[in-house]
């Protein structure tokens, strides 16, 4: 058993085993071929800039799309108002949001219920929402934008 030599086993194969890599020796570039590749740099750098300045300006859908949304938005729902409304005497100033389909008219400093029934400049403004005979009414004075106060 001691004469007999064991064989070793290469990891990579016989082929991979005998291929060395020769890599190049770290040699220091000399001035001028420094001055060369900063040349060749800037020139890259002033191409890829004139092609920039070149091509059109691409048209940003999603900004626009989103423009388009917001000012859709804006548009069909309904702004707060305030409203200027009195009864005997007494005069009141509040904010009214007509509302959403769906969801009720609302003054947001109350927490009355209001019926409106803009187009007579009349205002309900109700204790219990579904009672019509806990409603008071009001006469609208005036109402102006909410941006206007």
């Amino acid at each position: 058993m001691a004469n007999q030599q064991q064989k070793k086993q290469a990891l990579l194969g016989a082929t991979s085993a005998k291929k060395q890599i020769k890599r190049p020796a770290n040699k220091k570039p000399s001035p001028q071929q420094l001055q060369r590749q900063q040349q060749l740099l800037r020139q890259q750098q002033l191409a890829q800039q004139a092609a920039q300045a070149e091509q059109p300006k691409k048209f940003n859908t999603k900004r626009w799309g989103t423009a388009a949304v917001l000012l859709i938005i804006a548009i069909l729902f309904p702004k707060p108002q305030l409203i200027t409304y009195e009864k005997l005497g007494m005069v009141a100033e509040s904010v009214y949001w007509p509302g959403l389909p769906g969801l009720n008219p609302v003054l947001f400093d109350s927490n009355l219920h209001p019926r409106p029934a803009l187009d007579r400049n009349t205002l309900y403004l109700c204790v219990e929402e579904n009672n019509p005979d806990s409603c008071q009414r009001y006469q609208i004075v005036a109402k102006k934008a909410f941006s206007q106060r």
